[in-house]
């Protein structure tokens, strides 16, 4: 039996918050790529997420994880961003244990209500620009921070991606061509690539990572969540990522990509050799 599976029950997990955090609620299960994710619905608030890890998970990551929250919070200017919430220990970081004794890391964020991007239809040049705004704001916020952990090797850092090389036999041949047209671009401008101004992105503004508000009319992007693929990486591959999530399924995605880039240069303006590489 792989341990590391064992997903705690919501019973467990009720318990847990009530032990570490002294609070009641509703909880509903949600889906999550490494921790295992509870809503927490309660009265006259928007309520909390849990999260509790697997067994044996890096200390060190869920720092990280913590420590940019905790950054973002004191210098946000605007923006909106979960919430930490310490446990009745003053930790934001618990532990908990589970019915094999192994510890599990519990923590406790605030929780962000909003429609995610993927259900949002349409969606229109204003929600696009806002987006750009936002992921702008996020930029601004985590100037100055760092991290042993966003210096991790992350498969998922553009700045890396040339490691698909190795794999394009899995690929036909027409799609191998498509591919190779572009890494073989992106390996021939490295030497410049490389200079570009670089801090601690979120590198993950996908279509289930941006929340929109419930406006029918005129929505805005409202927050980001899950900031566990930041990495210390190029500013400029944090609007490469929103661009490529925010074109799909649009008539002209360069149009709609124009959209996103106005946004972010709005609120953190890019240079020159930035918007080249693009």
């Amino acid at each position: 039996m792989n341990y590391d599976t064992i997903r705690p029950t919501k019973q467990q997990a009720e318990n847990i918050l009530l032990e570490l955090f002294n609070i009641k609620g509703n909880l509903t299960e949600l889906p999550g790529e490494i921790d295992f994710n509870f809503r927490i619905k309660v009265d006259n608030s928007e309520g909390y997420i849990l999260k509790i890890s697997r067994p044996n998970e890096n200390e060190n990551y869920l720092d990280f994880q913590q420590k940019i929250l905790l950054h973002v919070e004191k210098n946000k200017k605007g923006l909106i961003a979960p919430q930490i919430i310490k446990d009745v220990y003053g930790n934001v970081i618990s532990e908990s244990f589970d019915a094999l004794g192994n510890t599990r890391k519990v923590r406790l964020l605030t929780w962000i209500s909003g429609r995610i991007w993927s259900s949002v239809n349409p969606q229109l040049d204003d929600l696009r620009y806002s987006l750009g705004q936002q992921c702008g704001l996020l930029t601004q916020a985590l100037q100055g921070f760092d991290h042993k952990e966003a210096h991790r090797n992350l498969v998922w850092d553009i700045a890396k991606s040339l490691w698909t090389k190795e794999h394009m036999r899995l690929f036909s041949s027409a799609e191998k061509e498509i591919l190779l047209t572009f890494i073989n671009q992106f390996e021939a401008f490295q030497n410049t690539y490389s200079k570009l101004r670089k801090c601690v992105i979120h590198n993950d503004a996908n279509d289930n990572n941006i929340l929109v508000s419930e406006d029918t009319v005129q929505p805005k992007v409202k927050a980001l969540i899950d900031y566990g693929d930041s990495v210390y990486s190029q500013i400029i591959n944090d609007v490469a990522v929103a661009c490529s999530y925010a074109i799909m399924l649009h008539n002209d995605p360069l149009e709609a990509a124009l959209k996103v880039v106005k946004g972010y240069h709005s609120i953190f303006p890019l240079e020159e050799i930035e918007l080249e590489h693009l």
